[in-house]
């Protein structure tokens, strides 16, 4: 009898431990779909995270230069700002005209305005 309730509780704090630790918060879940008051706008947006882009997202103006240049006339990248969710990209073509460009973090897509559909 003593036998049979030890595998009992064993069995019960088996599935309970999983179960207790994964039912509360993990502290790398905060800021997961938070919303966030952007501010110029008066409506909420959801933000993939939260904090410095750069700490995540990075580009050098090298690495601007070789995927931008297989679609654009990219002579010269002059600068490289981190937008919400995409690097904007200044740069001189060969008939020496400066332009920008917007490439999305992802790296395979590229526009030339940002279009927000919330406004």
């Amino acid at each position: 009898m003593v036998y049979k309730m030890k595998k009992i509780l064993f069995i019960f704090i088996m599935i309970m431990t999983p179960a207790v630790a994964l039912g509360f918060p993990h502290p790398s879940d905060k800021g997961s779909d938070i919303p966030l008051k952007i501010e110029g706008s008066n409506t909420e947006q959801m933000l993939g995270c939260i904090g410095d882009c750069a700490a995540c997202h990075t580009l050098t103006p090298i690495e601007a230069q070789s995927i931008l240049g297989q679609k654009f006339d990219i002579k010269k990248v002059l600068s490289i700002a981190i937008k919400n969710g995409y690097f904007e990209i200044e740069y001189e073509t060969s008939d020496g005209k400066k332009e920008k460009i917007n490439l999305f973090f992802s790296k395979d897509k590229a526009c030339r305005e940002i279009i927000h559909l919330n406004e």
